[in-house]
Formats: structure tokens, sequence, C-alpha cells
């Protein structure tokens, strides 16, 4: 019986040790709770400021309504001045959790995911209790969200935002119809997705998606952060 040539062998050792290399380098899976649903809880932070700057870069063309289109370019011309985070006033979502340097911390039970935000002490609360919403929220920085799992992902629904608030920093507007569908994955331990979709007839003329990206703080600690508004000194008039 013909042997099998050593070059032969000594290639599928190396074959094998190379894919036992990749399997050992993978990053371990994202943690569970004791419900066994995906663990969203920790520190984290966007991985850029690119969503921040523009929420409908890297999505399709984005089509606004005459009005939207026409408060979008004041604002843009203004070079965003008079927007919400210039006046110590909250983001608003999604923008809230855009911005790099300002981490934000996941808290998840089983009735509740409480996001607690590094900047100026805010904080978000998404129900997954199995409540409705309310008939009728009254307007707020945050509005008012309740999620649901989905198989691994969280899928908040949020409704009830301020029209003070802007989408990012380069001042992309809504109107109160805004429904904001959040869809978190945890992909790996570091690294958390999150699909973000704009619906608001009233300012768009349909509804579009992004993906946005958001990596792990390990070890770090939240702190606190208070903005103030330097006071007008009547003095000078």
């Amino acid at each position: 019986m013909p042997s099998i040539p050593a070059r032969w062998i000594a290639g599928g050792i190396a074959i094998v040790l190379l894919l036992c290399g990749v399997g050992s380098a993978q990053e371990p899976a994202a943690p569970r709770t004791r419900d066994r649903n995906p663990d969203l809880s920790g520190i984290w932070r966007s991985a850029s400021t690119r969503y921040l700057t523009d929420l409908t870069a890297g999505s399709a063309r984005v089509a606004l309504q005459p009005w939207a289109r026409t408060l979008y370019d004041q604002r843009r011309a203004g070079k965003g001045k008079s927007r919400p985070s210039d006046r110590c006033l909250p983001r608003g979502v999604p923008s809230m959790m855009l911005a790099r340097n300002e981490p934000w911390k996941v808290v998840q039970t089983s009735d509740a995911i409480t996001i607690l935000f590094h900047e100026s002490l805010h904080y978000r609360q998404i129900f997954i209790d199995g409540r409705p919403f309310p008939d009728d929220p009254a307007p707020s920085w945050f509005g008012y969200s309740i999620g649901r799992w989905e198989g691994e992902t969280l899928v908040a629904e949020t409704i009830g935002l301020t029209e003070e608030t802007w989408l990012d920093e380069g001042g992309h507007p809504h109107s109160d119809a805004l429904r904001v569908t959040e869809r978190f994955r945890r992909v790996a331990v570091g690294r958390m997705d999150v699909d973000v979709t704009i619906d608001d007839a009233k300012a768009y003329a349909a509804p579009w998606t992004v993906t946005v990206r958001f990596e792990l703080l390990p070890n770090a600690e939240l702190g606190e952060r208070v903005c103030a508004v330097a006071p007008v000194d009547d003095s000078k008039n």
C-alpha cells in the first residue's frame, strides 16, 4: 500500500494548527442574564463621532420634507448655533448616545433597561415589562421608550420626543410624530451594534436606518460631568 507523502502530512498538521489558533483567538461570547437574555450591561461609547456629526452618514439617500429641509439648511448655515447640547440641554434620542467622549452605562433588570449618561447626569428608561405606550405621552427630552426581546436583539421604540431635540449635531430636525426604533445587538463581549430607524412622515419622505457601533469600556467608572452655561454679565450692557 503506497505511503502518504510526508509533505501532505506536514501540510495537514499546519492547517489544523492554524485553525486551532484562529479558534482560540476569537473573542468570548457575549454574556447572558439569569433569564438567558443577552446581557447589555456595562459602560459603552460610540466607536466614532461620525453619526453624532451626521446621523444620515452611510445610510441611503434621506429625503426631507420642504419645511424640514429649510430648517436643516438654516441650522447648517448657523453652524449649529442654539443646538441643545450647547445650552446644557439633553441631546435626545438617539444623539445622546453618539458623543464618543460622553460614555453611558446600561443597568439591566428583567423589567427595564436604564441608561445612565456621563453627560450632565441624565438618565433614560426603556421598559421591557410588557406595558403599552401611554395614550398621550407628554413631550420630553428622551421620550417614552418600551422594549421587547426578539431572540438575541433588544428592540426599543420611542415616541413623545420634544421637537426641541436634534437628531444630530448637524441639525437634522424632527416633528412630534417621530418614532425611533433601536435594535440593540451585543455581537461580542466588547462590541454592540445598534440599528437606528427614524420614522417621521412629517419631516422625512420615508423611514431610514443607520447602524451605529459601540465599544465597551471595561474596568471604567462612569463618573459625572455637570454642564453649566456661563452667566450673562449685565454690567456690560
